[in-house]
Parts: C-alpha cells; sequence; structure tokens
C-alpha cells in the first residue's frame, strides 16, 4: 500500500517533466540556424573578422608601414621615444634600435646558424656557456631554444619593422600576407642575404620583395658583428 500511494504522489511529477521537455524540443525545432556557423562558407573558410578586431588590425598595419614599433621590442634591440611624434591620445610612438650589449649576440646566433652550420641545439648549448657574454632573454636563467628559434625567424632583424609574418604556429605565411614598412625603419642586425641563409632549408617561402632582397645586393655580404659596442 505504501508503493502505490508513493506512486500516485511521483504520477504528476513525472508527467509535468514530460510536458516541459516536449515544449523544449518543440522551441529547438522552432529556432534559426546557429548564426556562427550559418557564417562559415561550404569550403569551411572562417567567419568574417569582427569589425573592431579588423579596423585595430589596419591601425596597426598602418603604424607598422610607417616604421613604428607596436609591439614588445625583439631581443637585441631597445626603443627610443621619437620627439614631437604622438598618436592622437597623447601616446608617444617609439622605434627600434640596437642594444649594445645583446645585438652582438643576435649577429653572433645568425653566424653560427648561417656561416657555421650550428643546429638550434648546439647555439643554445654555446649561448650557455657564458651567460655575461651572451645573456639570456627576458628573466631566463638560461636559453631555451625556442628563444633562438624566435630570433633566427625575425625579419625585423633585418632593419623593417613587420608583423604577419607567421601564423600561430611559428610557420611562414605567404609573402603577400606580411605587412612590412614602406622603407628601413631601424638599423639593421643582419643582412638578408644572412637571414635567408639562416632559414630552415625545408621552409619554402623566400622573400619576393625587392625591400629585402635590395640590402643584400648592395652590399654583397653577410655583414657580422656590426653594431658598435
Amino acid at each position: 500500500m505504501p508503493t502505490h500511494s508513493r506512486t500516485r504522489r511521483t504520477a504528476p511529477y513525472l508527467r509535468h517533466w514530460l510536458r516541459t521537455a516536449r515544449h523544449r524540443l518543440r522551441l529547438l525545432h522552432q529556432r534559426p540556424p546557429n548564426r556562427a556557423l550559418a557564417s562559415h562558407t561550404p569550403s569551411g573558410a572562417q567567419p568574417a573578422q569582427h569589425p573592431v578586431t579588423r579596423r585595430s588590425a589596419e591601425a596597426i598595419a598602418v603604424l607598422i608601414r610607417a616604421g613604428w614599433n607596436v609591439h614588445h621590442p625583439p631581443y637585441g634591440y631597445t626603443t627610443m621615444t621619437i620627439a614631437g611624434a604622438q598618436s592622437r591620445r597623447g601616446t608617444v610612438r617609439t622605434r627600434l634600435t640596437p642594444d649594445p650589449r645583446r645585438a652582438l649576440v643576435v649577429q653572433d646566433i645568425f653566424y653560427w646558424r648561417a656561416i657555421t652550420g650550428l643546429s638550434i641545439e648546439d647555439i643554445t648549448v654555446r649561448l650557455d656557456t657564458d651567460h655575461n657574454r651572451y645573456p639570456p632573454p627576458g628573466t631566463h636563467t638560461s636559453w631555451p631554444i625556442a628563444a633562438v628559434a624566435t630570433i633566427l625567424t625575425n625579419i625585423k632583424y633585418t632593419g623593417y619593422q613587420a608583423t604577419g609574418i607567421r601564423d600561430e604556429n611559428g610557420v611562414f605565411r605567404p609573402v603577400e600576407q606580411w605587412v612590412l614598412s614602406d622603407q628601413p625603419a631601424h638599423r639593421a642586425l643582419v643582412t638578408p642575404a644572412l637571414f635567408w641563409a639562416a632559414q630552415d632549408p625545408a621552409s619554402n617561402v623566400r622573400p619576393t620583395s625587392d625591400r629585402l632582397l635590395a640590402p643584400a645586393l648592395k652590399h654583397g655580404s653577410c655583414g657580422h658583428r656590426t653594431v658598435a659596442p
């Protein structure tokens, strides 16, 4: 008897739950397709970039083409403020300038890779033999392999400001997607010839811009340790 009583009390709750579930299913079928999914093209292309993000990227591209620094300076460089150059918000504009101590380290890294053919791992070991001469980047107490690889693939060392060179995996994008300064924006630490000689032979990306080829043709050398201490 108690069992039947409990069943009678539970039945109304079950009927209510079933009605609610059916109602939600009807609403689900009546909803329009997900806009985020519908925005994808049949080919699987990504949805259009958000207007704010697009405007921000365009603004950064304008600054890069003018040669201004908009990111944290890479190892081997520091920033200098340009007098009288400010944004509408009053933010000062900066350009890259060589760090006399660390710029020489960058040149050694490119020389070891391009001229002597050392692997990135061997370069890292050599850098760790003398931290007074080869200070590690940032707060690191030793040289990470990733830091050496990042230096070797940073085209800013050729004197041009740049963005959009590599994707999120560190792979070179097609050259037509690069954003480069219209002319050399800061003092180069290596020539374009040395930069490309230091790249992984498996990379199928090579410069097609006269802006990157002209300095190498003009100087005709790889250039090593050219920054005065």
